[in-house]
């Protein structure tokens, strides 16, 4: 808890319009939350094969001839 604690302290001196600011901040990073957990719902290898759906042709042939290209 010690870091709330140093963040009230640095927002008693803060003016009105940097404690607005502050608040927007909060405001904005609590919307994105339940955005973030629905994310981690999906295991991490769903959300590859998803992303990999739409490309065409082999991954590994792919991966092949970008390791011949640096040899």
């Amino acid at each position: 808890m010690k870091i709330k604690e140093q963040a009230i302290e640095e927002l008693e001196g803060m003016s009105p319009l940097d404690l607005m600011r502050v608040y927007d901040m909060i405001l904005s990073i609590k919307s994105k939350t339940p955005e973030h957990k629905e994310r981690e719902d999906n295991p991490a290898y769903l959300r590859v094969r998803n992303a990999l759906k739409q490309c065409k042709g082999s991954i590994s042939d792919e991966i092949l001839s970008e390791r011949e290209d640096r040899i």
